[in-house]
């Protein structure tokens, strides 16, 4: 008649919940920050940039529309976020060259914390300040704090700020004026604009 059939049920379940709005870009920041310490960040950067829009696309002023109501400009704001990421990245590239190129002092501070750092890294060099002898990770101290200094004394403090603060104000009226509906329809499958009443 009936066998007694052991069947093993042991294990783990693993269920992923996918997540949303803010956690999904918490969750994704996370990851990007595993693969740039693993080495794979002009990579990733390539495949980002690979993505990019058209810029007719991007500019096209007939597109720009104020949102009807706070639940769509959020809704548009992240589509367009994800949709154009490889533009807003090209447009803080663009502002990051534009300042180090009218900021003589800063290119030089970065060229040269860029060739003191190929320096450290291109073989083994004893370092010793008062008859102490440096371990490795004593080096990189040294040099990123002489580095630090020097950028400092450049005015890359400055510099930051404002190419993070352009950036944001260009991205986020770009991502919350820019209407989504006006992509093309196999895009727009991708991003529902199912609005709740």
């Amino acid at each position: 008649m009936a066998e007694n059939v052991n069947i093993d049920l042991s294990g783990e379940i693993n269920a992923t919940t996918e997540k949303k709005g803010l956690q999904k870009y918490v969750n994704e920041m996370e990851l990007l920050l595993q693969h740039v310490r693993s080495g794979a960040g002009p990579a990733l950067v390539m495949g980002v940039l690979s993505s990019r829009r058209a810029w007719t696309q991007f500019v096209a002023t007939e597109n720009f529309k104020v949102p009807a109501s706070l639940p769509r400009l959020t809704r548009r704001f992240y589509r367009n976020v994800e949709y154009f990421q490889a533009n807003y990245l090209i447009v803080f590239l663009g502002l990051f060259a534009y300042c180090l190129i009218t900021s003589p002092l800063l290119l030089i501070a970065m060229v040269a914390s860029f060739f003191g750092y190929r320096k450290l890294t291109s073989g083994p060099n004893t370092w010793k300040i008062g008859g102490w002898e440096l371990s490795k990770t004593q080096q990189y101290g040294v040099a990123a704090a002489g580095s630090m200094a020097l950028c400092w004394l450049a005015g890359a403090g400055a510099v930051l700020f404002w190419v993070l603060g352009a950036t944001v104000t260009v991205v986020a009226l770009h991502a919350s004026f820019f209407d989504a509906e006006t992509l093309p329809s196999s895009d727009l499958e991708q991003f529902p604009m199912v609005e709740q009443v």
